[in-house]
């Protein structure tokens, strides 16, 4: 399966053995700024993903973000808002 965004393609596929998830490794998790986060996450919830950590405001950064895991164990974190901090 792939991704193809704003100048990144990303390419996701089994690895042959079971690595485990990424929280708290080297590479903890992967982020994703996302228009519209609490319409996304609806659309997520629709397919039967729920998120790890509910979509909460972040009042001092001006953002949301919310969290998943796929199903390899990724930890992503989603964000709406990160993109105008300065």
């Amino acid at each position: 399966m792939t991704a193809d965004l704003p100048g990144v393609d990303l390419s996701f596929s089994p690895a042959p053995m079971p690595v485990g998830p990424t929280k708290g490794h080297v590479l903890d998790h992967i982020g994703f700024e996302v228009k519209d986060l609490p319409a996304f996450l609806n659309k997520l919830e629709a397919m039967g993903i729920r998120p790890d950590q509910p979509l909460r405001r972040i009042p001092a950064m001006n953002i949301s973000v919310a969290f998943i895991t796929d199903p390899w164990g990724t930890y992503i974190e989603l964000t709406d808002g990160l993109r105008d901090v300065q």
